[in-house]
């Protein structure tokens, strides 16, 4: 016989699992089609309903009840997702105020994997990262953080706390700091190579110092930031061991 009880709790394990691959790192890239997107969706939620389905309790698929409680796991799955894009959005940041002191900052070009404009910078640090994060399997640990949410955030349960929205700013204060973290060594050698280059104008004003510095500040900027890429590398797989936990505690913070 057909259970409608038990179609109304896939369509919340569906929900969450949807609004994440939405937001979350990896998935939520707009040049991977639409379909693939509903089809992991969909094969996900089908492999985790079975243990949701034994410890959740009778919904109606009717009524504004069950509207809300659609809502209700739409709104984890896009938290869950912003916090797991952390080192992503962190490097693309660094890799914004990088090209603004390199220079690059005015020659954007259209990033197909993020659906915008983005600096040349920023776009090979998110690649970087992208790489790194899947050769090291983060996109293992992800998923099983988000199956590890229905356990510690059971459908139809979460709440929206005050915990849950100070988490949620921690996150983007975090981002904005690793971000000028990143690209603080670099900056500090353009600071150096401008007051260099300032000194060289008072000293001889006959040359041009302001076409002198723009492929010097180019090539000072790419030689800085090849030596700081084996580096990079460290950092990012540092900091994918991190994604669990920042999941865990903005899912905590719901319950």
């Amino acid at each position: 016989m057909f259970d409608t009880g038990q179609v109304a709790i896939f369509f919340l394990v569906l929900a969450r699992i949807s609004a994440f691959i939405m937001a979350g790192p990896v998935f939520s890239m707009p040049n991977i089609p639409g379909l693939v997107k509903i089809g992991l969706s969909f094969t996900l939620a089908v492999i985790v309903y079975p243990s949701v389905s034994a410890n959740a309790g009778d919904y109606s698929i009717d009524g504004w009840e069950y509207v809300f409680a659609l809502l209700r796991e739409v709104l984890v799955g896009l938290a869950v997702g912003y916090v797991a894009s952390l080192i992503l959005n962190a490097l693309m940041f660094a890799g914004s105020l990088i090209d603004m002191h390199i220079g690059f900052f005015m020659s954007s070009i259209f990033d197909p994997m993020s659906g915008a404009m983005t600096g040349i910078t920023s776009r090979f640090l998110h690649l970087l990262g992208l790489a790194v994060l899947l050769g090291f399997n983060g996109h293992h640990v992800i998923i099983a953080a988000l199956v590890r949410s229905y356990q510690v955030v059971p459908v139809n349960s979460a709440k929206v706390s005050a915990a849950s929205a100070l988490f949620l700013i921690k996150v983007f204060g975090q981002m904005i700091v690793i971000g000028v973290q990143i690209a603080a060594p670099l900056i500090a050698v353009m600071l150096i190579v401008d007051v260099t280059l300032g000194l060289l104008a008072r000293t001889a004003p006959q040359i041009n110092v302001f076409m002198l510095g723009f492929p010097i500040k180019i090539i000072f900027g790419l030689l800085t930031l090849s030596v700081m890429v084996p580096v990079l590398v460290r950092i990012i797989y540092s900091l994918i061991g991190t994604i669990e936990q920042d999941m865990l505690t903005i899912m905590r913070g719901m319950t």
